[in-house]
């Protein structure tokens, strides 16, 4: 019987290696596995010799294991192997040797099938190289299910124990030895490959079944890209998808990367910081690196992580786990900076250092919207931190973005009754300072807007409107949302006064010719927004002008509320305000600080501590507004209280004079609507010289008398203004007399 079984394997031996010696075409995963299997199907066979028939012809195999016959209990002593068996043994363990050259040999020809890879990435030896080999098997066919029962002697075991792959796997005694080390806790098979051995199943020793985790064998098989377990947390990128850098800030930043690289230490775990605005290409520089290094990327969402310290092991144990599977770069990107408060540290630090650690060429990424250093970050031992900025690309980049989504408008985009996208292109580029992602965003954007109205192409206040609402920020926190609904039309201030307003906005609009193009903003390292000043009485109009700055440039306007900013523990109110300028640099939306005398008014002498600590908060303030490049706006009635180091840093300053006689009639008609119903007796030029108001209580004036038209169902008329005249005028303290609306009083 024996004879027979050795006829038998060693006729399955030369069939299959018949195969092995066709022609070297593309050597896939499926194919390379059967040849693997023709060392391990020879091994079972040959461990069968030492006792025991066929499990796949004896139908009594399967019970083996479920009962104890007297003569297995006799025969169970420690008897010395046959010289027959030894012989097949050596015969066996000759064979697989030349099997797994031969199979290496063809595997080299190629790319390399997955088991070759992962013993690359991963380092394996060779006894933890055949451990893999013998796992698969199970997942691969479930004939081997019976082959391990039965070897096992237990039928109710139907993966490979330590046993089995002690027995099989090794040449000699000291093979078993560096077996039984490789299957230790510390050793990458069973740290990253095996499944944990279950509740209760780590006493069991010898008797221990080996499982592959899951993304093992959905790696070996290809049959999942990424670990399903990680979906929704981490982004894979391949090396062949790297985009080219889009603007000058990302290549500066690409060739900054590569020259670090090129010096970094050796010995040490290279970890790159690249920090800037949402969407100028953070992630695109990191993914170009790995590429560079032939390597994929894992993008990892920290805010996507769990928060709880186990669930957290367990997800990042996956990622290094992918990491190393396909010898991967690991990249975290920062959404916010709360992943420190809510993420445990040491559960990230310790999972990044069994990376560094196990991976034969470990590369570390963080992405955020700040600078962080080295100290701040969870990085392992021997790391080497370079961090860089990403800027945002220049105007003339910038345009030529928006024209290159215009132009995937093909043919439309120059039909007659469409918009000029290259104007505009350079419009939207002066106006918005955004990055290439927001660009592509915003163009996405348009289009949807465009398609809601029936049409394939965007109109200009639609990419304007799109363009606005790439900004995101936590500015509702700390301060009001204006809507800018008025215009230069709504505006009535002296004309001097107008005419400061439109350069500061042109000021804005070409800042990016003059501060980029023309060099100035490298001499200047501060001091490059725009900060006006808005001081007159109470309603002549300083909000309105704020609200025309801010449709004239397309922003948003947040009114500060200082109820939320100021506060009475010494240090909040620095830290909120801050907390107010880095939303603000984020979103590009204008800061309105109204009645800014109670922030910025003139710093006093120091009797107490409240004294001191004041002084320092309007010190402060100044700072964060001579550092902000945006645009700030304060409206003071008192411009005397403002403190004089304020008055220096404002770019301009706006007189908002008491309206004459002929503004006031403007402000009237400026706030009756074409569709109001108005009475023939209407005179507006008798009622501003009869009420010397400003305009916003002219406003109320105008408002009242058509509350009171509308009770009585009559067109808006004199005697409707006089009596909501009266009333406004009596709210400040004067009361006219009763001749002075005369004919039109009472």
């Amino acid at each position: 019987m024996m004879k027979e079984r050795e006829t038998r394997s060693n006729a399955a031996k030369k069939q299959k290696s018949a195969a092995m010696d066709g022609a070297f075409g593309e050597y896939g995963s499926a194919e390379h596995l059967l040849d693997e299997l023709i060392w391990l199907d020879a091994g079972l066979q040959t461990l069968l010799g030492a006792g025991g028939d066929d499990p796949l012809a004896d139908p009594l195999a399967a019970f083996k294991g479920m009962y104890v016959s007297r003569e297995e209990l006799l025969d169970s002593g420690a008897a010395a192997p046959d010289e027959q068996m030894a012989r097949a043994w050596i015969a066996y363990t000759a064979f697989r040797r030349e099997t797994e050259e031969r199979i290496g040999t063809r595997a080299a020809a190629g790319m390399g099938p997955p088991l070759m890879r992962l013993a690359e990435s991963m380092r394996l030896t060779v006894w933890e190289y055949r451990c893999v080999v013998l796992c698969l098997a199970a997942e691969w066919d479930r004939k081997y299910e019976k082959w391990f029962a039965y070897l096992n002697d237990d039928a109710t075991v139907k993966a490979p124990t330590v046993d089995l792959a002690l027995r099989l796997l090794g040449d000699a005694e000291a093979d078993r030895q560096l077996g039984r080390r490789l299957l230790g806790e510390g050793g990458s098979l069973r740290r990253w490959l095996l499944r944990p051995p279950g509740e209760g199943m780590a006493a069991q020793g010898l008797r221990t079944p080996l499982r592959l985790d899951e993304r093992v064998v959905s790696f070996l098989l290809e049959t999942e890209a990424l670990d399903g377990r990680l979906l929704g947390v981490v982004e894979s990128r391949e090396p062949h998808e790297a985009p080219e850098p889009e603007g000058e800030g990302a290549a500066g930043a690409d060739s900054r990367m590569k020259q670090a690289l090129d010096g970094w230490p050796s010995g040490s775990v290279p970890v790159v910081g690249l920090w800037g605005a949402r969407g100028g290409g953070k992630r695109s520089c990191l993914h170009r690196l790995a590429a560079g290094r032939g390597q994929r990327l894992l993008m990892v969402s920290l805010a996507a992580l769990p928060s709880e310290a186990e669930l957290l092991r367990g997800k990042m144990d996956s990622i290094v786990r992918e990491a190393l599977l396909t010898d991967a770069a690991i990249a975290f990107a920062e959404e916010d900076g709360l992943w420190k408060e809510r993420l445990p540290r040491e559960v990230l630090l310790s999972s990044l250092q069994a990376y560094a650690e196990s991976a034969r060429r470990p590369l570390i990424g963080w992405s955020g919207l700040e600078r962080r250093s080295g100290s701040e970050l969870p990085l392992p031992d021997r790391a080497a931190y370079w961090s860089g900025e990403v800027p945002p690309p220049g105007a003339e980049a910038r345009a030529g973005l928006w024209r290159s989504h215009a132009s995937e408008l093909g043919e439309a985009a120059n039909s007659p009754g469409a918009p000029d996208y290259n104007e505009l292109a350079s419009e939207l580029a002066s106006r918005f300072s955004h990055t290439p992602g927001q660009i592509a965003s915003a163009w996405r954007q348009a289009l949807v807007l465009a398609a809601e109205r029936g049409d394939g192409l965007p109109r200009r206040e639609e990419l304007a409107a799109a363009a606005r609402g790439q900004f995101r920020h936590r500015l509702a926190r700390h301060a009001d949302r204006i809507e800018a609904r008025r215009g230069w039309s709504d505006l009535i201030i002296p004309a001097d006064s107008l005419e400061t307003i439109r350069e500061a906005c042109s000021r804005y609009v070409h800042r990016e010719t003059v501060l980029g193009q023309w060099g100035f903003g490298g001499k200047l390292s501060y001091g490059t927004g725009v900060h006006m000043l808005f001081a007159g009485p109470p309603g002549t109009g300083k909000t309105m002008a704020a609200e025309v700055v801010a449709g004239e440039l397309g922003l948003e306007l947040y009114r500060v509320d200082l109820s939320r900013i100021v506060s009475k523990y010494i240090g909040e109110t620095e830290q909120r305000l801050r907390e107010l300028f880095d939303e603000a640099r984020q979103s590009g939306a204008i800061l309105f600080f109204d009645e800014g005398d109670a922030l910025f008014g003139k710093r006093t002498e120091v009797k107490d501590a409240h004294d001191r600590y004041a002084n320092m908060e309007a010190a402060y303030l100044l700072q964060l507004i001579e550092g902000y490049d945006g645009v700030t706006i304060l409206a003071t009635n008192l411009m005397q209280n403002l403190d004089e180091a304020l008055l220096r840093r404002m770019s301009i300053i706006v007189k908002f004079p008491f309206p004459d006689a002929e503004d006031r009639v403007r402000i009237f008609r400026s706030l009756l609507p074409a569709g109001a119903p108005l009475d023939e007796d209407l005179d507006l030029p008798f009622l501003a010289q009869r009420v010397e108001a400003s305009g916003g209580h002219i406003k109320n004036i105008v408002l009242a008398a058509a509350f009171l038209a509308a009770g009585e169902r009559r067109p808006i008329g004199m005697s409707h203004m006089v009596r909501a005249a009266r009333a406004e005028l009596q709210k400040l303290g004067k009361i006219p007399m009763r001749e002075a609306f005369a004919p039109y009083g009472d």
